[in-house]
């Protein structure tokens, strides 16, 4: 009785551990694997989306395989790290080990926006509205109205707005951009 214990006690553990180490060659495999893109690729990542979601897209888009693995090694490794919402840089021979260490680091991409000293506020708004990452919250709204909005009521905007470039991700809005300014 004791001698089919034993081997029974042995098997399985022989068998947990081929499991484990197939597990980790998967989770290896899943992370050296090139992207599957010919040319660079902005990723977007709205607010909310969790690592996992965003795992099964890029599977879904073709861009990587075995997101499953992606996302238990997420899990197991990097449990408290949150996914910073924004774009991200995906450039051929890249590794989803890097696109991960990206998401890490919060490497999102950034743009820019030049308020020109001498600028009118009109100009401004006007430049504001032109940029396509820029999300438009302002439109159809006086200057005082936006001045109200940026907290700022009966403040006349001429000359309130610092002439300099300033940088911004992706769904910034034009009032956040005003209030940086």
């Amino acid at each position: 009785m004791r001698r089919k214990f034993l081997l029974l006690l042995e098997t399985g553990l022989v068998l947990a551990g081929l499991m484990l180490g197939a597990s980790a060659w998967k989770v290896h495999s899943a992370l050296v694997q090139p992207l599957n893109i010919a040319q660079e690729e902005l990723l977007e990542v709205p607010k909310g989306t969790t690592p996992t979601r965003t795992f099964y897209r890029l599977e879904a888009d073709g861009v990587i395989k075995d997101a499953f693995w992606l996302r238990l090694y997420w899990r197991f490794n990097l449990p408290k790290q949150p996914l910073h919402s924004g774009e991200y840089r995906m450039t051929p021979g890249m590794t989803a080990h890097d696109l991960i260490g990206l998401w890490q680091r919060g490497e999102v991409v950034q743009y820019s926006l030049t308020l020109v000293e001498g600028w009118n506020f009109r100009q401004v708004r006007s430049a504001l509205a032109k940029h396509e990452k820029i999300e438009q919250t302002l439109d159809g709204l006086s200057d005082s109205e936006v001045m109200a909005k940026l907290g700022h009521e009966g403040v006349f905007p001429e000359g309130r707005f610092f002439p300099d470039t300033y940088r911004f991700v992706r769904g910034m809005t034009d009032a956040q951009l005003l209030e940086k300014a």
